[in-house]
């Protein structure tokens, strides 16, 4: 609410520099402090000043009010419906205190404040939507990538399924994912090549490649947002003696046919879906057995997380192991041996 702005926009001030003030040294910030945000702005609509007494539940020794209902309840108010902690922190050692600090602080700024109930309410409502912006960047957008990794499925549908992972983000990194799991894939089909292993927004020009990846004489690209300047590339590549082929989502797979159609390409531009290129050929390489294709779901796992570790920064681009892969090795380190 306008009236309230300044009330805001200082109580707002405050919950920044104490949300910053506990990310550790990896950048990260646990959970319970994210919850003892919220916990202390939902407080604030019936208590003001907030005291370190008036915070502690009845046991005196956790935060009144926290629990994982209300952390469900705030972040759904706001839209967001993943699965989230279901304590809320209510038990972790040190939540006490961290809620603590940020009521005292608040209660200290806003103290020269006139705060009737309507206004608490504005203040408590911006610092709860601030807090849920703070669990969507730092707790599900810094998570891995949590997919039901189905081996009974096709490869290929197990592929659309990390996409549509990805997309649930709020970020939608679908573009960097698909790219690693494309170069996964050829490194475990052609161990002896140098596939190349870079950051996803890498341009093709800074690697002296014709595409994202290229292999012989064939430049693959991968995009998830197929456009016209496709046939730029494309038309360069065939200029340059290299065969173009174009990696997209199944779903864009005829709009790119037709794009390269239109621009009189069609005859000198593959066009094959993401899905079907990973995952037939990790069932060609598992010769069409179920349980070595699950072997090779595996492989594909862990190689995509080690491309993720050493070419990006944004870790959370890795994608959870299911508990079944545990009975799987660990993929040995890429490295190219030249025959």
């Amino acid at each position: 609410m306008k009236q309230y702005d300044n009330e805001i926009s200082a109580a707002l001030e405050v919950a920044t520099r104490w949300y910053e003030s506990h990310r550790n040294k990896l950048g990260g910030v646990n959970t319970n402090v994210m919850t003892s945000g919220m916990a202390v702005a939902e407080l604030l609509r019936n208590h003001f000043p907030l005291t370190a007494e008036s915070i502690k539940s009845d046991k005196r020794s956790q935060v009144k009010g926290l629990s994982g209902a209300l952390a469900k309840r705030v972040l759904a108010k706001y839209g967001e419906t993943r699965k989230f902690t279901s304590e809320g922190g209510r038990t972790s050692r040190g939540t006490l205190e961290i809620a603590t600090s940020l009521a005292l602080a608040l209660s200290e700024t806003l103290a020269s404040f006139s705060l009737d109930k309507d206004a608490r309410n504005a203040v408590a409502d911006a610092l709860q939507a601030y807090f849920v912006e703070r669990v969507q960047w730092d707790y599900f957008n810094k998570k891995r990538l949590e997919v039901v990794i189905d081996p009974g499925k096709p490869v290929s549908a197990i592929i659309a399924d990390i996409f549509d992972a990805a997309r649930a983000r709020a970020d939608r990194p679908t573009g960097a994912v698909a790219q690693h799991l494309v170069g996964a894939k050829l490194e475990l089909r052609f161990p002896n090549l140098d596939v190349g292993r870079d950051k996803a927004n890498t341009a093709d020009l800074q690697t002296d490649r014709q595409g994202d990846f290229q292999l012989g004489n064939t430049a693959f690209h991968v995009t998830m947002a197929p456009a016209a300047k496709l046939a730029d590339r494309a038309r360069d590549n065939i200029q340059q003696g290299f065969r173009p082929v174009m990696l997209v989502p199944e779903t864009e797979v005829a709009f790119t046919r037709g794009l390269f159609k239109s621009e009189k390409l069609d005859g000198r531009v593959a066009v094959q879906s993401i899905e079907s290129f990973v995952g037939t050929n990790i069932e060609e390489m598992g010769s069409f057995d179920a349980a070595s294709i699950r072997a090779g779901v595996a492989r594909l796992i862990r190689r995509y997380n080690e491309r993720i570790g050493v070419c990006e920064s944004d870790q959370s681009l890795r994608i959870e192991e299911p508990l079944w892969m545990e009975q799987f090795a660990s993929s040995t380190t890429y490295e190219v041996v030249k025959i």
